[in-house]
């Protein structure tokens, strides 16, 4: 263990975690200048608007996902600080240490994801035969 009481892993993903955090907290920001109101007339033509349309949809798109990110990261962090991180949420049973540094917000083994992901696959609707 480390002074801080974290293990060498733990301290990395606490680093780790803590940048990404800050990063999703950028993303999400509301940039004031974007809400003012447009000075002057503006003509737009059906490009424009059809443009300006996609645009904002990117955005909120992008906001949902880092607002997704954003709680599953936070409640990494919680892990963390009460010591339990790195534990399934599910089984209990230790994260490989791979799989938490490809995802560290990960709550999840490996085979308690599977059987999640083969849980929300099977009450997706089939698609009709022709």
């Amino acid at each position: 263990m480390s002074p801080t009481g974290l293990s060498p892993l733990h301290a990395r993903m606490s680093t780790i975690l803590r940048a990404r955090e800050s990063e999703l907290r950028r993303i999400l920001d509301v940039d004031d200048s974007l809400l003012a109101e447009p000075q002057g007339p503006q003509v737009l033509d059906f490009k424009d608007l059809a443009a300006e349309q996609a645009a904002a949809s990117i955005e909120d798109v992008t906001a949902a996902h880092a607002a997704a990110e954003l709680t599953q990261v936070l409640a990494a962090l919680r892990r963390l600080d009460k010591g339990n991180y790195g534990s399934c949420t599910d089984c209990g049973e230790p994260i490989d240490e791979r799989r938490l540094l490809a995802m560290p917000a990960t709550p999840f083994c490996t085979a308690c994801q599977e059987v999640r992901e083969r849980s929300i696959v099977g009450r997706l609707p089939r698609p009709p035969h022709h």
